[in-house]
């Protein structure tokens, strides 16, 4: 119970750092991860906490290798492949020793084993950390795919490497005529069986999606559960674990137009499980090291003094050695980057070389290192944790302050404004299209009302606005509902329903914890209590009802059903009168329209789910896809128009398109789940 409750510990700080990141997003997440992991230190129950080193690479580092390797560009990959084997495989063996050797010469009482271990933990890159830090920069297209093909294997490489050195350090002999076969041996056939693996485990994929078992409860799970297969098995025949389940991801990447067969609603689950997956392991991995720091240097500074300022400047000077074995690696054209003169070829290797960024995978590594050695401590764990933690700071605080001074800030091709009109005017061509070939059909009005709710462009929201803005539609439908009521339109249960459903939306879209339980206490306490003898009746025979409706439950369903029926068509004039209003207020309040959007958003998707759900014809839900997609596909054609009459850039044209893309998942499941 103990171990759950510090893994939740761990879980709600990645989360808090993930909050305090979107205020300041100009502090690279990591950072705070970190600072997140320090505070959670000062717990008395982290003061012993361990996690097994054999967590970190079966949990951890296998699932983030299967993310990266379905996620990378096959194409760019075999097109880059003789830059990307340089820097991953040459560069990064020769990097190992170059730290090993001098780190060796430097701590004298470190075996050369453990010395070769410290290389192969903070040789591998980050290109997840480079994209954190180079977010707002225009980094150079060559650069940014080179250093994501990089990460990729020199990950792979240095684990390798960094198990051959772990097995030295534990038997005492090492071989280098063996080593060299045993690297080839363990390196290759994690390559040769991930593919084997890979190819079967797709093809199980195809089979469950042909046979219609594609659900996301089956899909995502088998999806999730096979980065730890492919490494259990791999790691069984003594080859690598990481490198099988790298080339796994990469066949699973490779198949992906032909696994998109799966509904949408899969797809979404899939990609949102994935990156919330990622995320969350990714900062655990950072939490864990300010959850380390305070207790590695308490260790280094009992030990001996002045043992942390000396593997404090042997962290600095490793990164320097580096960084610059990175700029004349790509320089001197070992692995070459396109550039079309002198000049931007030296820029594009110092951006190499200082986007030379070590990470998750590095600290992962060095966490992966046995706690005991011949039923002894591990020896010079610490001081390794040490020295990767320093590098893996300098590492990214270096590039934080240079490279905004060596790239071009990052510039949008078109403004809010701009893509805000844009949108509305193909959702409005889309409308006219859909009115012009179908008329006043049913189906086209529901669609017409899903479409509306495209005209919402995400951006910032004026919280008090938006609740005033509320808070009149709720007005007016009180003010409307108390007319019909007055006239004999509707009965009193069907107006005491019709406002319970009303209060459900107000509740429903305030915009904090605090309005929604003023609102749920001025609804269902203050009303509960009302005096008046209309209220009190409406309450009664609303309870009757429920009363009835649960000795019969037969009647109940039919009752139901008539009941609801009804609300939709009292629904009808308020709805009219809300919709009025809104739209009167965007052609005299156009600096709302953001928030009157919004609102006219709410209240469309409310109405949707209210008539399309007794509408008896049963091709409904058939006939609006239909629709969905012929308007969709509409909204396409006109992007299309506009961007070869040069009405729209090509960057505003690529915003549309992605917003279109995700509409078009979400509109047509929740059509289907209705």
């Amino acid at each position: 119970m103990d171990t759950v409750f510090l893994i939740l510990l761990l879980l709600a700080a990645v989360v808090v750092a993930n909050i305090i990141s979107g205020k300041f997003n100009k502090i690279p997440i990591a950072f705070i991860q970190i600072a997140a992991g320090l505070i959670l230190s000062f717990i008395p129950i982290y003061k012993h906490f361990e996690l097994e080193p054999e967590v970190f690479l079966l949990v951890i580092i296998s699932v983030l290798m299967f993310n990266d390797g379905q996620h990378t560009s096959l194409s760019r990959l075999t097109h880059q492949f003789g830059t990307t084997f340089s820097l991953s495989v040459e560069l990064a063996i020769i990097s190992i020793l170059v730290v090993g050797f001098l780190t060796h010469s430097l701590i004298s009482g470190m075996p050369l084993a453990l010395a070769f271990a410290l290389g192969a933990i903070i040789t591998p890159t980050d290109a997840v950390a480079v994209s954190s830090i180079t977010s707002n920069m225009l980094v150079p297209t060559e650069v940014m795919g080179t250093l994501e093909n990089e990460s990729l294997f020199n990950d792979a490489s240095g684990i390798v490497a960094l198990n051959l050195a772990t097995a030295a350090a534990i038997t005492g002999k090492f071989s280098l005529l063996n080593g060299i076969g045993n690297f080839v041996y363990v390196f290759f056939g994690g390559i040769i069986l991930g593919g084997i693996l890979g190819a079967i485990i797709v093809s199980i994929r195809f089979r469950l999606i042909n046979i219609h078992v594609d659900t996301p409860s089956v899909m995502v799970p088998f999806t999730l559960l096979t980065p730890f297969i492919v490494y259990l098995i791999a790691e069984a025949m003594g080859v690598s674990g990481i490198l099988a389940v790298v080339v796994t991801g990469l066949m699973h990447g490779i198949q992906q137009d032909r696994l998109r067969l799966t509904s949408s609603r899969l797809q979404i689950v899939m990609t949102s499980t994935w990156q919330i997956v990622s995320s969350i392991l990714n900062g655990i991995v950072f939490v864990l090291l300010g959850l380390s720091l305070p207790r590695v240097i308490i260790d280094l500074h009992n030990r001996n003094t002045g043992s942390t300022f000396i593997l404090l400047g042997l962290g600095i000077l490793l990164y320097i050695i580096m960084t610059a074995l990175r700029y004349l690696w790509t320089v001197l054209d070992f692995a070459r980057i396109r550039a079309w003169d002198k000049k931007e070829k030296r820029a594009n290797s110092l951006i190499m070389a200082l986007s030379g960024v070590h990470g998750t995978i590095t600290l992962a590594m060095a966490f992966s290192l046995p706690l005991k050695l011949n039923n002894q401590s591990f020896p010079y764990r610490t001081d390794i944790i040490f020295v990767a933690a320093v590098v893996i700071l300098t590492s990214m605080l270096v590039p934080t302050f240079i490279l905004p001074l060596l790239l071009p800030q990052q510039t949008s091709k078109y403004s809010e404004k701009e893509l805000s009109t844009a949108k509305i005017q193909m959702v409005d061509n889309a409308i006219v299209t859909l009115q012009t070939r179908h008329g006043q059909d049913v189906n086209a009005s529901q669609v017409i009302n899903i479409l509306d709710g495209q005209r919402v462009v995400e951006g910032h929201i004026d919280k008090a606005k938006l609740n005033i803005i509320f808070d009149n539609c709720f007005e007016l439908e009180q003010q409307t509902i108390a007319i019909m009521l007055k006239n004999d339109e509707i009965s009193e249960l069907n107006a005491d329903l019709y406002m319970r459903v009303a209060r459900r939306t107000i509740v429903q879209y305030q915009q904090s914890g605090w309005q929604r339980f003023k609102m749920i206490i001025k609804f269902n306490f203050f009303e509960k209590f009302s005096p008046s003898k209309k209220a009190r009746k409406r309450r009664r025979t609303f309870h009757q009802m429920k009363h009835y409706q649960n000795d019969n439950r037969s009647e109940m369903i039919k009752r139901n059903r008539q009941m609801w029926q009804q609300m939709a068509v009292t629904e009808k004039k308020p709805f009219e009168k809300v919709t009025s209003y809104l739209n009167q207020s965007l052609i005299n309040d156009s600096e709302n329209s953001r928030e009157i959007n919004l609102v006219r958003r709410a209240y469309d998707e409310r109405h949707r789910r209210l008539t399309s759900s007794f509408v008896e014809n049963y091709n409904f839900k058939d006939n609006q896809n239909e629709l969905l997609i012929e308007a969709f596909q509409q909204e396409n054609n006109y992007i299309q128009s506009k961007i070869a009459t040069k009405e729209f850039s090509t960057e505003l044209g690529s915003a549309l398109y992605e917003q279109i893309s995700t509409d078009q998942l979400v509109y047509l499941q929740s059509v289907n789940e209705e």
